[in-house]
């Protein structure tokens, strides 16, 4: 219960119940509570929680207000509340023997939970209902904050009416000193912990303590499953909630499906920047947009984005705004944007001291991982980001290791499933990783996979449209690294396809591309195909002037390299050109 500084007696509750001729006792017994909180409340000393504000009001038939519990800008402000499932009244709470662990992070402004109110509602419900529950996503999706928003609330505190305890694990916990600390709130002595020389035994005093209470244990950032078996310790009518970046712990911890906390759509991040940064989104809404895609819905990128760009759009100088979005463009200073962190509100395995960053909490996860899944992490982000995916062929010839380093990057969090046999990485991972890449021998296992890849699948058209952002990206790949044979090769398979979902611009750019490379190999037979494609385009299009330019030198170079096939496939789609323009004699000739 939450004392108060200056104490104002409630004489309306006092008043109400001497006119009925209720002693405390009595009203104390109605309502299931004590004569000494009946008598600290209309001494004003304490408050009554929600759920006997709730009795009061019932027993004695008048608002909280006529009796004096709250004060009328509170109703205001509950009725403001953008959450309908969270009571925001952080009144501390429900009985002298209720346990409210210190460590429990207050919950966040509204903004923060943009676009969390199904996920808060699933939550809540999920609360009530299980005994085992946990949560996972990735890194900064804003899973502690989503368990603070919950736990911070009179719903929570009334159902779990004997108490919330809270451990905050990260990847190096101390689990006997979070036993220790537990032990303290729960009346265990400090000369009987001391007692206690395992952890086992720790476990069972605790469990011993708890006894059939309700309680909600909350165990927040679980890198093991050992940790967080380890903290398992209420008993028949306790929750425990895990919360976790690694889907194997999540899964692990309940016996039912463990809940997944998504990234926010474009349309939520930009409410949430808008929340966070107005002034930034009314002057620069192109920009902002952007910078949101770029980061990919997580909300901690988000939150850090936006309080950055809300500092510098302040001064109302426009200079400094752009200065920030430009600078923000760059992967790596938005990986290294940092906001501080107060001593007692850490991200849960952040070094203490240390402030938060994207950079900063993904390296947490890298850093556990082995040296094969480390390099697979890196070299998997030549591959674009969610929402396009890759297949695990793809990833596996690329990466060149074991199919088993893919499974220990899905358990770790790093790497998602998108269907059966293919995986995405999220923008954020993929930026991280794409910069701590250093073996260029990826980027050529990319590019001849795909090159391969489309020869094999040149009149597959759904196992292209599948391949389409891979395949583009291995282009700029090829063309950026100069592998120019794995260039032409791949341009000439993949225009087919290209123009027949009528993508002409984009074929017309790769096949100029793969025509200078061709040139500068003296390719003959990669040449002669490059202006056979684009001859086609061009005829497409409806401009038969330049298409017959490119046929006509492609057909001088198929005689000059001596390729028959090639000439024949010149003088046809010369010769069907000439007849739709009418022109039989000349067609008859060519063909």
């Amino acid at each position: 219960m939450k004392e108060i500084n200056k104490a104002t007696p409630k004489l309306q509750l006092k008043r109400e119940r001497e006119w009925r001729q209720v002693s405390q006792e009595q009203l104390a017994e109605k309502i299931g509570t004590t004569a000494l909180n009946i008598s600290r409340w209309e001494r004003g000393s304490t408050v009554p929680s929600f759920h006997f504000r709730r009795q009061l009001t019932e027993f004695f038939g008048k608002t909280a207000r006529e009796l004096g519990l709250i004060k009328e800008e509170d109703e205001g402000a509950r009725e403001q509340a953008s959450f309908p499932c969270v009571d925001r009244d952080l009144v501390f709470p429900i009985s002298d023997e209720f346990v409210y662990d210190s460590a429990i992070p207050f919950p966040l402004t509204t903004p923060n939970l943009m676009g969390r109110q199904q996920s808060l509602y699933d939550l809540k419900q999920q609360l009530h209902s299980r005994k085992n529950l946990a949560i996972h996503g990735l890194p900064g999706v804003g899973k502690t904050a989503l368990v603070a928003e919950i736990v911070n609330t009179h719903e929570t505190w009334e159902y779990f009416h004997d108490g919330v305890l809270w451990a905050a694990l990260g990847s190096e916990p101390d689990i006997a000193g979070l036993l220790r600390r537990w032990s303290s709130l729960l009346g265990i002595s400090s000369a009987e912990t001391d007692k206690l020389v395992s952890i086992e035994e720790c476990t069972k005093a605790l469990r011993a303590a708890i006894g059939t209470r309700r309680f909600l244990l909350v165990i927040d950032g679980a890198w093991r499953i050992e940790d967080a078996l380890s903290l398992k310790v209420g008993g028949p009518n306790c929750t425990h909630l895990v919360t976790t970046r690694f889907t194997g712990v999540a899964l692990q911890f309940t016996e039912d499906d463990a809940m997944t906390i998504r990234e926010l759509s474009e349309e939520e991040s930009m409410m949430l920047i808008a929340r966070l940064a107005p002034e930034a989104v009314a002057s620069e809404p192109d920009e902002v947009r952007a910078l949101v895609r770029s980061v990919g819905g997580l909300p901690l990128a988000l939150t850090l984005i936006g309080k950055h760009l809300r500092i510098h759009a302040y001064s109302g100088q426009p200079r400094r705004l752009r200065t920030a979005l430009n600078r923000l463009r760059q992967v790596n200073e938005r990986l290294r944007l940092t906001q501080p962190q107060a001593p007692a509100e850490t991200f849960p395995g952040l070094p203490a001291g240390e402030q938060i960053s994207l950079q900063t909490v993904i390296s947490l996860s890298d850093q556990r991982l082995g040296e094969e899944a480390s390099y697979m992490l890196r070299a998997l982000s030549v591959f674009p980001p969610k929402p396009n995916s890759f297949s695990e062929e793809a990833a596996l010839a690329t990466c060149a290791k074991p199919v088993e380093i893919l499974d220990t990057l899905t358990d770790a969090g790093l790497l998602e499933v998108s269907g059966p046999d293919r995986y995405t990485l999220h923008r954020i991972i993929a930026d991280y990783s794409r910069l701590h890449l250093l073996d260029t021998n990826v980027e050529e296992r990319m590019v001849k996979y795909f090159s391969d890849y489309v020869e094999a699948h040149a009149l597959d058209f759904d196992a292209l449209e599948r391949e389409t952002d891979n395949m583009l990206a291995a282009l700029q790949i090829a063309s950026k690294r100069e592998l120019q044979a794995d260039l032409v090769r791949g341009v000439n398979a993949f225009s087919h396809f290209l123009q027949t979902r009528g993508l002409y611009t984009l074929a017309e750019a790769q096949l100029k591309l793969a025509e200078q490379a061709a040139r500068s190999l003296n390719d003959g037979f990669g040449l002669t195909a490059a202006l056979l494609n684009l001859g086609r385009i061009g005829e497409r299009r409806g401009d038969y002037v330049q298409a017959e330019v490119y046929y006509q030198e492609g057909l001088s170079l198929a005689r000059q390299f001596e390729l028959p096939e090639r000439i024949s496939a010149l003088l046809t789609s010369l010769g069907g050109m000439t007849i739709s323009r009418g022109n039989y004699t000349r067609a008859e000739v060519l063909l």
